[in-house]
């Protein structure tokens, strides 16, 4: 189970389901009502509006945070008193934004 599903409030309910519904065909039921709404959901997302510089500067985010954390190191290293933990931490959001988008993409 990732980060992801624990966030998930469908899988939240489906756990508590697990938890304190002792008849499988029911637990079964609502947890068939459960999908179902999940996948509704999903639906609706997809069919949301959404404005278009908004998605291409979404796009864009694993690019743009690791050029700029890398600017920002390039500059803290060039304005001389380098702490190595302003670095890491000028670094470190392009390097978890690109570990958490890249989770679901298996070669």
């Amino acid at each position: 189970m990732s980060l992801l599903d624990f966030i998930n409030p469908f899988n939240r309910v489906a756990d508590v389901v697990d938890q304190f519904v002792e008849d499988k065909d029911a637990s079964n039921e609502i947890k068939k009502a459960i999908a179902m709404a999940a996948e509704e959901t999903y639906r609706k997302e997809l069919e949301a509006r959404t404005v278009p510089w908004v998605d291409a500067l979404h796009k864009m985010g694993r690019q743009l945070t690791g050029y700029l954390g890398y600017a920002l190191a390039f500059y803290m290293v060039h304005k001389g008193g380098v702490d190595p933990m302003a670095v890491m931490a000028a670094v470190a959001p392009g390097g978890l934004y690109a570990a958490f988008k890249n989770k679901g993409q298996k070669g």
